[in-house]
């Protein structure tokens, strides 16, 4: 009776026993938090979680082998760099506002927007009083010249007939002393005669005429002169960026109050960038410093430039540093307004051990890669990693060395490899 009694009692659990049951059930747990954080974002690339503390190895069939990708670790080259963002901009410092020099009705427009012209080149043409009134002081001015020279003419041959005439006692001292007087008389109105007709000239190329035409002008007589417009010429070679008149318009002059430019040129090989540095990284930035421009219209191209200006203090409304640099752009593909963004080189390169992105294990605030050892298994190695490449390169500070062999894709399937290995076997 007491035997039977005892035969049902149950027998007393093992330790080894309780050990399988204790990792079934947080192979279980790994394995479901496994499946709902994939089923929670398949389109998102899922944080792989490593197999349980009390397994951090695993001995891989033929077949399962086959399927990861294994990779040596390199040495490569890492960079401290800052990244910031902003816009193309057109460089001040390139760019020409061209204003009127004359007041009157816009009759041609001989230039756009976009246009590329070469300095001299006419940008449009206006009636202007003005011109007509240079056209006439041209005539003047010239007909001036021509009396002051033939009066300077006459003059010095009858200073030198009363010099000859003193020397032979056969003229009076005060004949000849008049002659000289007469002959600076003369002389000095040659010289007006020449400034003034140089300023009728210049004034007559600022409205756009050229040295053949003021020639042409000076020998016309002021009854034939025509009645032509005066042009604006390009002060400056490049790509007409703005234009701010049109046909029939009425401009004034600067001087008459004109205090809007009428075209904008610029010279558009080099642009600039400008930026806004986080303040956090505004201590690593100065001027000088190499810099890589990317664009959304060109994602594969990379534009090399150089900080130029830092601004002296942190813009208050986005509490972020502004920052320019110069862009070369000689075949033009950069435009203005542009979103860009750039990386700011702040350190010296330095080689390292480097792994993808992809071989990671994030473990919380720890990360880990799956290493294939000579003996064919695949250990999970607690590593510590430092800056990161566009390329999706990672820096490994600690605990890889050039040529260990990682896993590089298929780190998930390890982690349920490992998880279905362990329940088979409890």
């Amino acid at each position: 009776m007491h035997d039977r009694q005892s035969a049902r009692q149950p027998a007393p659990t093992s330790p080894r026993k309780k050990q399988a049951i204790i990792a079934a059930i947080v192979v279980a747990a790994g394995l479901g938090l496994v499946l709902r954080m994939e089923h929670a974002a398949p389109g998102a690339k899922p944080a792989v979680s490593a197999p349980g503390a009390a397994r951090e190895s695993f001995r891989p069939t033929r077949a399962q082998l086959a399927s990861l990708v294994i990779a040596p670790v390199q040495m490569m080259t890492f960079r401290t760099e800052r990244l910031a963002e902003g816009n193309i901009a057109y460089d001040d410092d390139a760019m020409t506002q061209v204003f009127s020099p004359y007041t009157g009705r816009v009759t041609r427009v001989f230039a756009k927007a976009g246009d590329v012209v070469k300095k001299g080149a006419p940008l449009m043409a206006v009636a202007a009083a003005e011109f007509a009134q240079a056209e006439s002081d041209l005539a003047t001015a010239a007909n001036t010249l021509k009396t002051a020279r033939e009066q300077l003419a006459l003059t010095t041959t009858s200073e030198n007939r009363q010099h000859e005439l003193y020397l032979a006692k056969s003229g009076a001292l005060k004949d000849w002393l008049q002659s000289k007087a007469d002959l600076a008389t003369a002389q000095n109105n040659l010289g007006v005669a020449e400034a003034t007709l140089s300023a009728v000239r210049q004034r007559l190329r600022i409205m756009g005429k050229s040295d053949d035409e003021i020639d042409a002008l000076e020998k016309t007589p002021a009854e034939h002169l025509p009645n032509s417009d005066a042009l604006l010429l390009a002060p400056i070679s490049g790509t007409v960026t703005q234009r701010a008149v049109g046909v029939g318009q009425y401009i004034s002059s600067m001087a008459g109050g004109g205090a809007n430019p009428v075209f904008t040129i610029g010279n558009l090989s080099t642009l600039w960038l400008v930026a806004n540095v986080r303040e956090a990284d505004a201590p690593l930035v100065r001027v000088g410093q190499p810099i890589e421009v990317h664009v959304m219209a060109f994602p594969g191209r990379k534009f090399q430039a150089r900080i130029t200006w830092v601004a002296p203090g942190i813009d208050p409304g986005t509490h972020r540093l502004p920052v320019r640099a110069e862009v070369e752009n000689p075949d033009g593909a950069l435009k203005a307004m542009m979103f860009a963004s750039f990386t700011i080189i702040t350190g010296k390169e330095a080689t390292s051990p480097g792994v993808p992105e992809s071989a990671i294990v994030h473990v919380g605030e720890e990360a880990r890669a799956y290493v294939l050892l000579p003996d064919g298994t695949i250990a999970l190695r607690q590593i510590r990693v430092g800056r990161t490449r566009e390329d999706g390169m990672m820096e490994v500070a600690a605990g890889l060395a050039a040529g260990d062999r990682i896993v590089t894709a298929g780190t998930l399937f390890i982690d349920r490899a490992v998880t279905a290995e362990m329940g088979d076997k409890q």
